[in-house]
């Protein structure tokens, strides 16, 4: 519920099928699922409930965001830190 920001009361609308292997991406903030090969979209073969919106909403966060990050914290690491008198 926290980590896709799904709203409490739409919990008991959303239906997880068994078996059906869910991905969740901690950079990008979304879940995917696995491609069986079939070539058909498993939300039109897999009943997700009503609140199905909530688990497939587009990725927040693409690569571009974390390459910027990245380079701050290798600047940030390469600057002088001042030393604090004990």
């Amino acid at each position: 519920m926290h980590l896709c920001d799904i709203p409490e009361e739409a919990m008991n609308q959303l239906h997880l099928p068994n078996g059906l292997p869910l991905v969740y991406n901690v950079k990008r903030k979304c879940i995917t699922l696995l491609d069986d090969g079939s070539g058909r979209d498993p939300t039109e073969v897999h009943d997700f409930g009503p609140a199905a919106q909530h688990l497939f909403r587009p990725c927040e966060l693409d690569d571009d965001f974390f390459l910027q990050m990245e380079e701050q914290i290798s600047k940030a690491d390469t600057e002088e830190k001042p030393v604090l008198a004990a």
